[in-house]
């Protein structure tokens, strides 16, 4: 399965590696020897002209797609998913205001009973940062996610399918219209009702993040180059 998963370059240098492997062996050694009989000579001559149609199938991709195509498509890739990775930090930077303003430390809210009992203790009249009550703020918080979330999901493409659907469940959650507004049909004097959404926002955030660290690590390396070449191209020369 895991071969399966590899990208197209890393197949072909695979086949490439085998079959000149094989040709080398095959025009050096194996040719010295005389057949033993005639379907021998045959599969050997058959194996020989299908490892020179592989090589030069090879050798062709190399220069029109792998040179020309993936190369810059990689690139392209390279930098799409650090500016990805840079915006789900804002993702979680804006949750990290919620759970300040929550009185929320750390991983708190995976104690479902706990969290319960924090919702209870606030009052969603009263002011918050800058807002007047909760009901601004968690709109405001809202209209902030889903607009960083849509300058992600563009690149659906570039991303893995885990990482995607953690960032398709958490639109789902903020872009339904009742998302936050049940205080206007609910007698409540506290967040409960917006337990659920706050709840469900807080876990998918956390499994977001991790797998964004996770994938961040596989192109780290990349990601450290493209900045070293940066840094070198527009700082160094001013210094």
């Amino acid at each position: 399965m895991k071969i399966l998963k590899k990208e197209a370059p890393g197949l072909i240098l695979i086949c490439f590696s085998i079959t000149m492997t094989y040709v080398i062996l095959y025009e050096l050694v194996l040719t010295r020897f005389p057949s033993c009989c005639e379907f021998a000579y045959k599969l050997g001559l058959f194996t020989s002209r299908l490892s020179y149609s592989i090589i030069a199938a090879s050798i062709f991709y190399y220069f029109s797609q792998y040179i020309p195509v993936f190369l810059p498509k990689q690139e392209r890739k390279i930098k799409i998913l650090f500016n990805i990775y840079q915006r789900s930090l804002t993702i979680d930077f804006i949750v990290s205001e919620l759970k300040f303003n929550m009185g929320i430390n750390n991983n708190e809210f995976l104690i479902v009973k706990d969290f319960d009992n924090l919702i209870k203790t606030i009052n969603p009249d009263k002011p918050i940062a800058e807002f007047e009550n909760w009901h601004q703020f968690l709109y405001h918080l809202k209209s902030r996610l889903l607009e960083v979330i849509r300058s992600i999901v563009i690149y659906n493409d570039y991303l893995s399918k885990d990482f995607l659907q953690e960032l398709m469940i958490i639109e789902r959650i903020l872009f339904s219209p009742y998302t936050f507004v049940g205080y206007k049909t609910l007698s409540v004097q506290d967040l409960s009702y917006a337990k659920i959404d706050l709840h469900e926002l807080l876990v998918h955030n956390k499994h977001l993040q991790e797998l964004r660290e996770s994938e961040f690590k596989k192109y780290e390396k990349l990601f450290n180059l493209d900045g070293a070449e940066y840094r070198k191209k527009y700082y160094e020369k001013k210094l």
